[in-house]
């Protein structure tokens, strides 16, 4: 039986089984590809650092989502770090296997363009949208996409813990460590998230997203 968290690549559940603590790395921007990976637990950050050393978050991965399928297709080395933002579960495939299965399934190699289409398009989005609005506005706005996918089956209006550190959200907006930390205390001011090691809790998501859209009230200061 194939394993429900493959989201349909149900060859890669047959792979070499691996786990990741929390800032485990699974692979370094540079490394050789040998091998691709699909998500069963936890979160993955796919990241990148410029020649300033600040890192900048391109995506995450989930439960389902493939990882390192860009290297196997065009055989080149990794194109970004791989971090466990909590802990993970993967299972791998050689990346000739990958490509022999591609070759094999047509319908395979469909979904897998269709997956990178959706990926390229989201990845204009969190372009377009990491220098629009105040520091305020854009941390609003990530943590409500994160809140929004980890309640997918839940209650949409129910607290959420997110597991992030400060490093983490602040490489998502393209703010410095300290900016985001000034944006989370105006964010905590209106109530609608607080703060604990290592995570963030929403506590009024609907409130929180009106914010991405309109900032905090005049009356808080904006970094």
């Amino acid at each position: 039986m194939a394993d429900q968290h493959t989201g349909g690549w149900d060859e890669l559940a047959l792979g070499t089984r691996r786990r990741y603590r929390r800032g485990d790395t699974l692979f370094r921007e540079g490394d050789a590809s040998a091998t691709v990976m699909a998500v069963l637990e936890g979160r993955v950050k796919i990241s990148i650092v410029t020649p300033s050393g600040r890192e900048i978050v391109l995506s995450t991965k989930e439960p389902g989502d493939l990882v390192g399928e860009l290297a196997a297709l065009d055989g080149r080395r990794r194109s970004a770090t791989a971090t466990a933002l909590c802990d993970v579960a993967v299972t791998t495939m050689s990346t000739a296997a990958f490509e022999a299965l591609l070759d094999a399934e047509p319908a395979r190699a469909r979904q897998l363009l269709h997956v990178l289409a959706a990926q390229l398009r989201a990845a204009n989005l969190q372009r377009s949208e990491r220098d629009e609005g105040s520091t305020v506005q854009r941390v609003a706005r990530r943590l409500t996409s994160l809140a929004r996918s980890f309640t997918e089956h839940n209650d949409p209006g129910a607290p959420v813990e997110l597991q992030l550190t400060q490093d983490d959200l602040a490489g998502w907006v393209g703010a410095t460590r300290e900016a985001t930390n000034r944006a989370l205390a105006a964010l905590r001011t209106t109530g609608c998230i607080a703060t604990r090691h290592r995570r963030v809790v929403v506590t009024d998501p609907a409130a929180l997203a009106a914010l991405a859209q309109r900032g905090v009230p005049s009356v808080i200061a904006e970094p």
